[in-house]
């Protein structure tokens, strides 16, 4: 008898235990998300249930323990009335993704009580196997289409709905990104960070800011910030830039040219020089503090958006430390408005003329009834370069009919299980090319860097079936599969990677991007003399 007055004393002091407004907060948050796409009734019933999140969130405040959220997340879910049993909820089939899936929060003993746990764990194992009001399939467009309000009219949603959209786009991120499994910060981490940052958002501008960082925690490169018209404000403090030009080498800045050579010799700023220290930030600390505000899914696609950008402020002038001729020198360095610089980019200059034995192909001029022309051109060459370093013309299939003697695998890809959200099915293997014995027998290279993106990094994949091939360069964007959009409160827009994207052995493509054979890092004297790194590793390759 005694034992059980202790346990009992000791559950009721774990109930009244009291939690935090943003332990709450989130916990409603993601109870919401997972009914939303779990419950039966929800699925097709016209249940206001953005309505019910904002009056939960309201009430938040005056939640102070683990009985009461429990209490109030088990009236919420009794609304909705019983769960049936499903026959068709058994465990899905063992060749089924299900890395992303992770429901082993619904039995949290820190912020639900057993009833509430055995309630959400009863409605995971006899989820809805209907069709959902919320989300679809579109398979013409091999994505996913979401129903959700946009309430336009907010420019500046309230606190409120603020977290509306917060929670719905967490949600439908945590059920349906294909690659939430890889991402760099766990996904779970998440919602806790943002909570106060979207409740303190109290400006238009901050409210959009805020957006555009939760959209990069995804660091998926497809997804950027779609502001309305409306909504969209003019810079509060103008972006100077500095009068030269730059690339990154791992920690430094490498002056490689002039926007205006005048202005760069007044600040005796010189080809060669490596910037180390902008004002009381290394060129580290500048990029980790600007890489919030963009999506990138690799540090390579990362650098390629903030670069052009680094160098930027408001302050006219700035203290800079630069390395010259292996010493460190101080300088002070100058910005100014773009339009002063009068520049015009220089026409493009070969640095190297292909050798008459090897063909090149720019793939982002090519198009579809130009392939037989050009493949018959070269058929007789030691080699082709394959430049796909701009976006191509959707010319992979055809010239894999050239390049392989029969049909081959080169990707698979991965689509959401709507019947169990947060579980993906694996695609069947992705073929290109046809039978053809009299297919090109020479060595095929094939161009990638950062600006190599989604249809771009399909096409890398496919040409690699070649029997001689090999892809020449640096990291790809790592952003393919086909795009998802969401909506913000406000009618702010993002989109996402719908689909996961995979080589044959099933190593992921979104995020690191295809895989590398021969690196061509340019260096500091590649960019100097203004050396084609990958194009010179492609044709030494092709020479040897």
């Amino acid at each position: 008898m005694r034992y059980l007055f202790v346990l009992l004393l000791l559950s009721s002091s774990a109930l009244a235990q009291p939690i935090t407004q943003a332990q709450t907060l989130a916990a409603i948050g993601k109870v919401w998300g997972f009914l939303k796409y779990y419950h039966p009734q929800l699925a097709t019933d016209k249940v206001d249930w953005d309505g019910q999140l904002v009056r939960l969130i309201e009430e938040a405040p005056t939640i102070q323990s683990k009985a009461d959220l429990s209490a109030r997340l088990l009236s919420l879910i009794g609304q909705l009335g019983p769960v049936k049993p499903c026959l068709r909820c058994a465990q899905p089939d063992s060749a089924s993704f299900s890395r992303n899936l992770d429901l082993s929060w619904l039995a949290d003993s820190s912020l639900f009580n057993p009833a509430l746990s055995r309630q959400l764990t009863f409605i995971a194992a006899n989820r809805n196997q209907r069709t959902n009001q919320y989300v679809r399939w579109d398979p013409f467009r091999n994505r996913l289409t979401f129903s959700e309000a946009e309430y336009t009219a907010m420019a500046l949603p309230s606190a409120s709905y603020r977290l509306l959209g917060l929670f719905r786009y967490w949600n439908i991120i945590e059920y349906f990104h294909p690659a939430k499994y890889a991402m760099t910060q766990p996904w779970s981490q998440v919602l806790p960070q943002f909570i106060p940052r979207f409740q303190q958002a109290i400006d238009t501008l901050r409210y959009q800011r805020v957006l555009q960082q939760l959209i990069s925690a995804t660091h998926d490169g497809h997804a950027e910030l779609v502001i309305p018209p409306a909504y969209r404000l003019s810079w509060t403090k103008p972006a100077l830039f500095p009068p030269f030009d730059y690339r990154l080498l791992t920690d430094s800045l490498l002056v490689t040219g002039y926007l205006h050579d005048s202005l760069s010799q007044l600040d005796d700023i010189r080809r060669g020089d490596r910037l180390i220290r902008i004002g009381d930030h290394s060129i580290t600390e500048l990029i980790d503090d600007q890489a919030p505000d963009y999506s990138g899914s690799n540090r390579s696609a990362l650098i390629r958006q903030l670069l052009p950008v680094l160098l930027t402020g408001s302050q006219p002038v700035v203290q800079i430390d630069l390395i010259r001729d292996g010493q460190r020198v101080q300088k002070t360095m100058h910005r100014y408005h773009f339009e002063r610089f009068g520049y015009r980019p220089p026409l493009p200059v070969p640095t190297k003329t292909v050798p008459p034995t090897i063909g090149y192909v720019d793939l982002g001029t090519l198009s579809v009834g130009e392939v037989k022309q050009v493949m018959e051109q070269y058929r007789n060459r030691q080699g082709i370069i394959f430049d796909v370093r701009s976006y191509p013309k959707g010319t992979f299939q055809r010239i894999c009919e050239y390049l392989n003697p029969a049909p081959k695998g080169f990707a698979r890809y991965t689509k959401p299980d709507l019947s169990s959200p947060g579980r993906f099915i694996w695609s069947e293997v992705q073929y290109v090319g046809r039978k053809n014995p009299d297919y090109y027998r020479g060595k095929v290279a094939i161009l990638c860097n950062s600006r190599t993106q989604s249809a771009g990094e399909s096409t890398c994949m496919a040409l690699r079936t070649a029997p001689q091939a090999k892809i020449i360069g640096t990291p790809s964007a790592g952003a393919n599969g086909d795009v998802s959009y969401v909506t913000f409160p406000g009618g702010y827009q993002t989109r996402f990677s719908g689909r996961g994207v995979y080589t044959l052995d099933r190593q992921l493509i979104l995020g690191p991007g295809v895989p590398i054979d021969i690196d061509a890092t340019p260096s500091a004297a590649d960019y100097l003399s203004g050396t084609d790194r990958a194009l010179q590793a492609a044709i030494d390759w092709i020479s040897q």
